[in-house]
């Protein structure tokens, strides 16, 4: 894959797409209900913005490819979702916000390894 310094390797992409993926499926854990006394003490809001800076600086370097940017619209959202408070155990598995997460994930498979 050509970046704005040089190229990566395919197996490169590949740790990098796992990566995102392993950081943005921990949003969920932080925030479940059923998960989250396991992770007391993490800041949720700033576990976001570690990892929108990190995909913000990454899209810049990877020459803004439409699928990261699509993550980075559907983590803002999640974001967006957690901060109005409405996460509980009854209904975590149906939230939207859970949805985004989901969806930022698989949308991290389609970034194209060329």
């Amino acid at each position: 894959m050509e970046y704005k310094y040089g190229v990566f390797s395919q197996n490169q992409i590949a740790n990098v797409k796992y990566e995102i993926r392993k950081r943005v499926f921990y949003l969920i854990l932080i925030a479940d209900p059923e998960t989250n006394k396991q992770y007391e003490g993490v800041d949720v809001e700033a576990a976001f913005d570690s990892l929108l800076h990190w995909l913000g600086g990454l899209n810049e370097v990877l020459l803004c490819p439409t699928e990261l940017v699509t993550v980075i619209g559907l983590l803002e959202a999640a974001l967006i979702k957690y901060k109005q408070g409405e996460l509980t155990q009854v209904d975590f598995r149906n939230s939207v916000y859970r949805k985004l997460v989901l969806d930022a994930g698989a949308t991290v498979l389609k970034i194209k390894e060329v």
